[in-house]
């Protein structure tokens, strides 16, 4: 007797769901009488047939719960006049735009591409801030309106100094990472040196009165673009604080510590006090963007179905029956 390969029982098996679900969707459960030496072939067309009878199985299924919750035994005859404003409408719905608020928290948690010791080093003087902020789809059209982070001042340190004058204003200034923070390897001269290298725009600088209990606002447009838009990579913020005698401050005895427990996209609310975000006082970004999300959608489905199609048709004559079953 001739045993069947693997692939031979696998092909048994799919042919088999797919007669099942045929019956089902149709609605046909009569047993048809099959040769069981031939076996049953299901051409591109078949399967296609299958798949739109299974899609109007299944919207038939989402009108009649539709109709059910609300009340209704019918759909609801719309007269002529309604009927055009509704399509003008969907016509032109493509140019509708969306304004949206984005707040974000800073976060504790680094990519890997970043040297955390680095990032972390307490020498160095500068305040650094990593948002988890996340790209926009390209089909949206996305535009940004604003983006702002928000700096919250802490109290001003004691100091028993006969001129204490040099802190009560300050130059704060913020730059974005364009590269990824970590140590390179450079071989010279048959020796490897590890060199930190940092690249750098500045963003904003400005000189400020140190209230204490205040914010801060800078505004980051460029880096929000970045990131949310050209879908760039976030490599962060860095904050760095200078006196009045261009010296130095410790940017973390300025401007209050990241909150870790906090999530990284929080809810906005507006105040227009001193407590943003409940009261919180971890930096954190806030960001109006505006948006097509209607436009294109039957587009994309359909070039992702062309796309499926073209794969198909690159594989085995067997494969592409399967892959299309499933």
């Amino acid at each position: 007797m001739m045993r069947c390969p693997p692939l031979c029982k696998l092909l048994v098996v799919v042919i088999f769901y797919c007669v099942t679900l045929h019956r089902f969707v149709s609605g046909n459960t009569t047993e048809e009488p099959t040769d069981p030496e031939t076996p049953t072939m299901f051409t591109r067309e078949h399967i296609s047939r299958m798949h739109q009878r299974s899609r109007a199985y299944r919207r038939q299924e989402i009108r009649a719960k539709v109709l059910e919750f609300l009340g209704w035994t019918s759909i609801p005859q719309i007269n002529p006049r309604d009927r055009a404003i509704i399509n003008s409408t969907l016509a032109n719905i493509s140019s509708i735009r969306i304004t949206e608020r984005q707040c974000f928290s800073a976060s504790c948690d680094l990519p890997n591409r970043i040297d955390e010791t680095l990032w972390n080093d307490s020498t160095s003087g500068s305040l650094r801030l990593m948002f988890d902020v996340l790209p926009s789809d390209s089909w949206t059209n996305a535009e940004i309106v604003n983006a702002t982070l928000m700096l919250h001042l802490k109290e001003r340190p004691l100091c028993n100094c006969e001129d204490d004058h040099g802190t009560e204003r300050i130059s704060i200034k913020v730059l974005q990472y364009l590269k990824p923070l970590r140590r390179r390897n450079r071989s010279r001269g048959g020796r490897t040196n590890r060199r930190s290298t940092v690249r750098q725009r500045i963003l904003w600088t400005s000189i400020v009165n140190w209230t204490p209990n205040t914010w801060v606002a800078i505004p980051v447009q460029q880096a929000a673009n970045d990131w949310i838009v050209a879908n760039k990579r976030n490599h962060g913020f860095e904050v760095m604080v200078i006196d009045q005698y261009n010296l130095p401050i410790n940017a973390t005895n300025v401007f209050s510590s990241i909150e870790c427990r906090r999530p990284a996209d929080v809810d906005c609310i507006d105040t227009i006090f001193r407590t943003p975000l409940y009261g919180g006082t971890s930096p954190f970004l806030q960001v109006y963007k505006t948006e097509s999300p209607f436009v294109n959608q039957r587009a994309k489905r359909e070039a992702g179905r062309e796309r499926y199609e073209e794969t198909l048709q690159g594989r085995p004559e067997s494969t592409q029956k399967i892959a299309s079953v499933q």
